[in-house]
């Protein structure tokens, strides 16, 4: 269960407050059943209606904060893991789900248990089978988390911030996806400024904390953008340095792992140092980014030096970015990637409106009229989640932006 999501303000304007409890059943025998748990229980935030797996997933899309406990009806699915996976895109990694279904089948238990479900029952129901499955976990479980996504700058001012923020809110506000935007830069980063927050410090003062880390504290350090973004971040002043113990970033980031579907860190000036150090070894993903100078080749190359010995062993993409004109005398993309010698690199348009705008006024890049850098951004997307749509022909950006080089 989540002591995070539960914590988290809940003010739906759909009027439904499921914090504690989601059922979506497909039958009235099993909604009675949770109905009379949900009295027995006395459990308070609830909501228990009839219908189907996609049922499920639009009330999911519709709720600000995911509930602590889900109960999904896959009877009559003719693919259940398929449908699963679907929930599971826009489900809060921290929600114990309970899948319900007909089947007395071995294989498709054992396939839902890997897949991160608490448990599986077929029907007919009773509050002691569900008292039961809601209660505990199996510790033999597969236990679902997000995952840490790094952007590191090879140079200031190569957009950055500009493009993980893109990221981050098509990921939270078009795929609804629940996201934590960590901006590692203690003295201020760009990513309040872009986005109109105020930092309240959240970040030196979880790093700073001799306690438990725990869920409550967390809650209470996260600045909430929108139902699915929220942001930690802090403003040092010049001249004071951050004091934290070894491994209270990992830790920190473990635990935001376990309720939110990307755990996103920008690392835009911050270099070489045990923070950097302790954000790729706890990324899945490490995105870098450059501009086409000479500069951001050698950095872009250190970069990935220091990102390929990583014992997390990461996907490692490169990002192209044209923060400034095309004009001569700036490094040719084919150049950039021989002296890498790397062809995983994905080249982002020059569009300067568009970003002023993003930048200056607050407003979301991938929006309204569609945009060669708001399409980016979606490919992005995609490539990340393992959504992408694009089959073409011909081999994509995509197919070969996550490619690694091979360690030697």
């Amino acid at each position: 269960m989540s002591a995070l999501t539960s914590l988290l303000p809940f003010n739906s304007s759909k009027a439904i407050n499921a914090e504690d409890l989601l059922a979506v059943v497909s039958d009235r025998d099993s909604e009675t059943a949770v109905k009379n748990l949900i009295m027995d229980q006395s459990i308070a935030s609830t909501h228990v209606q009839r219908g189907t797996i996609a049922d499920a997933i639009e009330l999911l899309q519709r709720l600000d904060h995911a509930p602590r406990q889900l109960i999904v009806d896959v009877s009559g699915s003719a693919m259940p893991l398929s449908d699963l996976a679907r929930l599971s895109d826009i489900c809060d990694p921290s929600v114990a789900v309970v899948v319900v279904g007909e089947r007395n089948d071995v294989d498709l238990y054992r396939s839902l248990l890997g897949a991160g479900v608490q448990d599986y029952l077929f029907k007919p129901l009773s509050v002691g089978l569900l008292q039961r499955a809601l209660a505990a976990r199996d510790p033999g479980a597969a236990v679902r988390a997000g995952r840490a996504v790094s952007f590191v700058g090879a140079r200031g001012g190569v957009g950055t911030t500009t493009i993980a923020l893109a990221l981050a809110r098509h990921l939270a506000d078009v795929t609804h996806r629940h996201i934590a935007y960590v901006d590692l830069n203690v003295h201020g980063g760009a990513a309040n400024s872009m986005l109109g927050l105020t930092t309240n410090n959240g970040l030196t003062e979880l790093l700073q904390n001799t306690q438990v880390v725990d869920a409550p504290l967390i809650n209470r350090m996260l600045v909430q953008k929108s139902n699915h973004l929220r942001v930690l971040s802090a403003e040092l002043p010049y001249g004071n340095e951050l004091a934290c113990r070894p491994g209270a970033l990992a830790e920190l980031i473990n635990t935001l792992k376990r309720h939110f579907h990307y755990v996103m860190l920008d690392l835009s000036g911050v270099a070489g140092n045990g923070i950097a150090e302790e954000a790729l070894d706890a990324s899945a993903f490490v995105y870098i980014t450059a501009d086409r100078s000479v500069h951001a080749a050698r950095e872009t190359s250190r970069w990935l030096r220091y990102a390929e010995e990583r014992d997390s062993d990461p996907t490692i993409a490169l990002l192209l970015n044209n923060p400034h004109e095309n004009v001569p005398g700036r490094v040719d993309p084919a150049d950039f990637q021989r002296a890498l010698g790397r062809a995983s690199i994905y080249e982002l348009p020059y569009e300067p409106k568009t970003l002023a705008a993003a930048e200056n006024l607050g407003e979301p890049i991938v929006t309204g009229k569609p945009t060669p850098f708001a399409a980016a951004i979606v490919e992005l997307a995609n490539t990340l989640t393992g959504r992408s749509e694009s089959a073409a022909a011909e081999q994509p950006w995509y197919a070969r932006l996550l490619g690694k080089r091979s360690r030697t």
